[in-house]
């Protein structure tokens, strides 16, 4: 059971861009897609920032997510992440990391590697700024491209969608999903409020 096509099991993959990017967008539509599938994903949250609301009218399956609140410490996030990579029956697990991601070793990049490969889970680094570098086999940037306000046009009163752009920082023999990205370095997605 894999997220999407693009997120494939055995990897590291990195989605990275600044707040309000469609970042947590794409993170939510693989949570959607292991979850809605049959399959078990993790979450590790290193800021508190999930709200299991909106992932539920995403489409995400709360009952199969195990959810990691780790209050802002960054060594508890990647520590779990480690072990939740390294053991068996997950489909995703993705480490949230936020505005300030830790610093990660490519050693230790190399070795969550290894351990996603060993428990044939796909992993999923979502943050700011990339972490794994040649530890990862696909790392994705996102950048808002416009916004969508529905009301009058003199006082817009509601955000009704976003653009997004999504640029491929490394693709180490990723498949692409054409209906999500397309394999042009640069495809622009819109998503709803």
């Amino acid at each position: 059971m894999t997220p999407a096509s693009w997120v494939r099991a055995e990897t590291i993959t990195e989605i990275v861009g600044e707040l309000s990017s469609g970042r947590t967008s794409l993170m939510l539509a693989c949570l959607r897609d292991v979850t809605v599938a049959g399959g078990t994903a993790a979450l590790v949250d290193a800021d508190g920032a999930f709200d299991p609301a909106s992932a539920a009218r995403a489409g995400v399956v709360l009952s199969r997510l195990l959810w990691v609140r780790c209050g802002g410490r960054r060594d508890a996030a990647l520590a779990a992440t480690d072990l939740l990579a390294r053991c068996p029956g997950f489909a995703l697990v993705i480490l949230d990391a936020g505005e300030t991601p830790p610093r990660v070793s490519l050693g230790a990049a190399f070795r969550l590697r290894q351990a996603a490969r060993r428990a044939r889970v796909a992993v999923l680094l979502v943050g700011r700024r990339r972490v794994a570098g040649a530890g990862a086999t696909l790392a994705l940037r996102t950048r808002r491209d416009a916004l969508a306000w529905t009301g009058s046009r003199r006082a817009p009163t509601r955000l009704a969608g976003m653009s997004t752009r999504v640029h491929v920082l490394r693709n180490q023999g990723a498949i692409w999903d054409p209906s999500l990205l397309a394999a042009t370095s640069n495809e622009r997605r819109w998503w709803s409020a």
